[in-house]
């Protein structure tokens, strides 16, 4: 894992670890310095020097903006560590790509064209994502409450190398306000589909998503009952996230279930889903049913 230490002005640079760690979780590999107007370059110098001497192995650096005193510091630190590499351009979505193990080049290009206009009275046409030539359409499942959002935009289209979402539930369907919000949120070069459960498998079996790699998101497990019920293989599923109820149990961080939860889980387990708990791309999957047990 590469270690990565970021330098703004002011607090720029704590914030958007703080943003990155809540969408990623704990990042103990990217340590972050605020440049403060009490402080001058060789002040800042010696404090990149301490922080990137308390990693394992030499830091890649971040500054916010080039030409700036904390790029000037880093480019000095670097004349020092010829090995050091120095990008300018400190933003979320940057971030979260060297997180994920992305090139930086790369990276650099996905935080472009992170910029755009969003909002669903615009005219954005999105870039036609490549598609797999495999046979079988076999989608990665995930519950996921929150839907589309930093996690599932970011890491997990990145690590999958997504070309469509489908998000699956009747509710979501008659929702036009939650069905505008989420084709906002959905990532530039993803296609997006709204579906009912029984929409969603009757696509699935018929081979409309022939050769994509697809990522099946729903709220709960009800759901992904309805889509085996109605011929869908699920031989994976990723619980993700269920927030708390008045009537649910807490059985992982970011997982609450309640009594029909469990049911649901006990039957999809029965039918032979592999059912696994996984935040983030960068964690061990756990096992879902043992985490259900205890």
């Amino acid at each position: 894992m590469n270690n990565f230490l970021i330098v703004s002005h002011g607090e720029y640079a704590k914030a958007t670890l703080a943003s990155c760690e809540m969408i990623a979780g704990k990042l103990p590999n990217i340590k972050a310095i605020a440049f403060k107007q009490t402080m001058n370059q060789d002040e800042l110098l010696n404090e990149i020097e301490k922080v990137a001497e308390s990693f394992d192995k030499k830091p890649t650096i971040i500054v916010d903006i080039a030409g700036g005193t904390p790029a000037n510091a880093s480019l000095r630190y670097h004349q020092k560590h010829p090995e050091v590499k120095v990008y300018s351009g400190l933003c979320l979505p940057l971030l979260l790509a060297a997180v994920m193990g992305t090139p930086m080049e790369e990276g650099i290009k996905q935080a472009q064209e992170n910029i755009a206009p969003v909002g669903e009275n615009l005219d954005i046409k999105k870039t036609p994502a490549k598609e797999k030539n495999t046979e079988e359409t076999k989608p990665n499942v995930r519950i996921d409450e929150r839907l589309i959002h930093g996690q599932v935009a970011t890491m997990w289209t990145n690590a999958l190398r997504l070309t469509r979402i489908m998000v699956v539930g009747d509710d979501i369907v008659k929702n036009d306000i939650q069905k505008t919000a989420l084709k906002t949120a959905c990532p530039h070069g993803v296609h997006l589909s709204i579906l009912t459960a029984k929409g969603a498998a009757r696509r699935i079996n018929s081979g409309k998503y022939q050769g994509q790699t697809v990522l099946v998101l729903v709220k709960n497990p009800s759901v992904l009952r309805q889509m085996f019920d109605n011929g869908v293989k699920l031989p994976e599923i990723n619980v993700g996230n269920m927030s708390t109820k008045s009537d649910s149990r807490q059985v992982a961080k970011s997982v609450a279930v309640t009594a029909e939860d469990v049911d649901d889980f006990n039957y999809l387990n029965k039918q032979g889903c592999h059912l696994y708990h996984q935040m983030v791309p960068a964690e061990d999957k756990e096992d879902f049913m043992k985490l259900l047990e205890k």
